[in-house]
Order: C-alpha cells, then structure tokens, then sequence
C-alpha cells in the first residue's frame, strides 16, 4: 500500500500534464482580421484595396480579381531586420487582412536564415483601418 501511495503523485502530476497539452491544443485557430465597413462593399472595392496596399506596401505578387485576393510582395521594415507580406480577400463573411512577418536571424556559425512565418496582428489592425477609410464613401 504505501508503494501505490508514492506512484500517487507521480500519476497526478502525469495527469495535470497531459490536461495542459490539452488545453494547449484546444486553443482557437487564428482568424484573420475583419475590414469593418459600415456598408456593402462599393462597386470599385478591389480596385480601392489594391490601391491603398500599392501605397502602403509597395508592389503586388498576386492581384486576382476574380477571387478577390491580393496579396503583395515581401516588403522590409527594420529594427530588427523583418520582413512583411500583406494578402487581402474576401470570405463570405466580408473582407479580411492576413500580415505575414518573419525576421532574419544570424547565428554566429552558418549562414542567415528567416525565421518561420508568424502573423502581426497589429500591423493587420492597421492595415484593416486604411482598407475601412479607403473604401468608405467621402463624408
């Protein structure tokens, strides 16, 4: 008895454990950031998007007007050296943001390399708040 005792805590710790990766696993999926528009979408809506990410980001990789998706090409920002990519389109529930970012990292033997892939919820807030006032209708 006092043997099945000591395994006690060894199991419980085992089982708090495993409810932690649990947990970890039932995490929400990341969603990418709405575009809040007051209205439908203007009839120039597309146009109106791949302007403002020409203005903000630089140049386009991907304009499907068909589909509804633009996405650019990567684009740089420092401190620390990073990268960016921005990709707009359309879902059923309206229009969305998705900033990809990585970031340049330089061990001290071998060669740089980007880091993995990694989304900028911010700069998607920001990017969302120039798409929201460039397809809203002149005041």
């Amino acid at each position: 008895m006092a043997a099945a005792d000591r395994r006690l805590p060894a199991r419980t710790g085992a089982a708090v454990l495993a409810g932690l990766l649990g947990a970890a696993c039932a995490a929400p999926p990341y969603a990418p950031c709405p575009v809040e528009l007051d209205g439908p979408l203007p009839a120039d809506a597309f146009a109106q998007c791949q302007r403002v990410l020409l203005e903000r980001c630089g140049s386009l990789a991907v304009a499907d007007a068909a589909a509804f998706r633009l996405q650019t090409d990567w684009f740089a920002s420092d401190n620390p050296p990073r990268e960016h990519r921005a990709t707009v389109f359309h879902e059923p529930e309206g229009l969305v943001v998705v900033v990809e970012t990585r970031a340049l990292h330089t061990p001290l033997f071998g060669l740089p390399r980007w880091s993995e892939l990694r989304g900028d919820a911010a700069a998607e807030r920001e990017l969302a708040g120039y798409l929201q006032k460039g397809l809203s209708p002149p005041r």
